[in-house]
């Protein structure tokens, strides 16, 4: 396993100062691991939710890819975990409050 999370609560992470955080000028980092891979042990660790699907739009916006399904929307058409950017901040945050830690994969010797 690439991560180790360790639980400080047993209620799910705030996931709305996520995205605040992120819209004034913070970046997201590449993580080694994908989301996909990720979110089954944040949701066994209660630290996120899943969210209901978002309704189905009457035009789908260019970005919809109907090939894609989303495990954080229970399945939902149109995206992915690895392309769904409120997950990948919540991630973040979770690391920065060092909840969440991936070993050094490449470690100075």
């Amino acid at each position: 396993m690439l991560f180790k999370i360790r639980v400080i609560s047993p209620s799910f992470h705030n996931i709305n100062n996520s995205l605040d955080n992120r819209l004034q000028g913070q970046s997201l980092i590449q993580f080694p691991v994908k989301y996909a891979e990720l979110l089954p042990d944040l949701l066994e660790r209660n630290l996120v939710q899943t969210r209901p699907p978002p309704p189905v739009p009457k035009k789908f916006p260019a970005r919809f890819r109907a090939d894609l399904s989303c495990d954080f929307h229970q399945g939902a058409l149109g995206h992915d975990v690895e392309h769904y950017y409120t997950l990948k901040n919540v991630v973040q945050d979770l690391v920065e409050d060092n909840i969440l830690t991936f070993p050094d994969l490449n470690p100075n010797v």
